[in-house]
C-alpha cells in the first residue's frame, strides 16, 4: 500500500507539471536545469528526492528538487532506453501525448563521518562512469550507519 501511494504521488506530480504552462507548453521547459546538450528534448520532467536516515532508521533530512545542473540529456535518454529494453515500462497518455515515467532509486550507506553535499545520476558505459545530472544542496554531516536514498524521476515523451 505504501508503494502504491508513493507511485500515485509521483504520478500526480508529473500530471500537474504537464498541465502547468511552465513545465510543458512553453519552449523553455527546462526551468532550473542547466543542460550540457539540448539534443534530447523528449525528456520533459526531471525530479530528485533525497532522504537521510540515521542508523536507527529515523528520518533526519528530506529534500526534493527539479533544480539540477550538468544535465546531459543524451546520456540520460540512453540510460532510459536501456531500462526500457530490459523491463516493461508502462506508457501513459494524457492530452494525446504519450510518455513514460522512470523512477530510479540509489542507496548509499556511510561507514564513517563525512559531509554529503550532492547527489549524482551516474551512468556506466563500457565500464566507464559518466555523470548525467547533479543535484547540489547545503551539505549535512553523516555518521557511520547513516543511509542516503536518492530517488530520481524522469518522464519522457514516446
Amino acid at each position: 500500500m505504501k508503494k502504491v501511494s508513493y507511485v500515485l504521488c509521483i504520478f500526480s506530480i508529473i500530471v500537474f507539471s504537464i498541465f502547468s504552462s511552465e513545465a510543458f507548453a512553453q519552449e523553455g521547459i527546462y526551468v532550473g536545469i542547466e543542460s550540457k546538450t539540448q539534443t534530447e528534448d523528449n525528456i520533459f520532467f526531471m525530479f530528485i528526492q533525497v532522504t537521510l536516515r540515521n542508523s536507527d532508521g529515523g528520518l533526519v533530512t528530506y529534500m526534493e528538487s527539479n533544480k539540477l545542473i550538468d544535465v546531459d540529456k543524451k546520456i540520460i535518454n540512453d540510460s532510459l532506453d536501456y531500462f526500457s529494453s530490459s523491463m516493461e515500462i508502462p506508457i501513459f497518455e494524457l492530452n494525446d501525448k504519450k510518455f513514460q515515467v522512470f523512477i530510479i532509486e540509489t542507496t548509499t550507506e556511510f561507514d564513517s563521518n563525512t559531509m554529503y553535499a550532492s547527489a549524482y545520476y551516474d551512468v556506466t558505459i563500457n565500464e566507464q562512469s559518466h555523470s548525467a545530472a547533479t543535484f547540489l544542496f547545503d551539505s549535512f554531516l553523516t555518521s557511520p550507519g547513516d543511509e542516503v536514498t536518492a530517488v530520481w524521476t524522469f518522464a519522457r515523451l514516446v
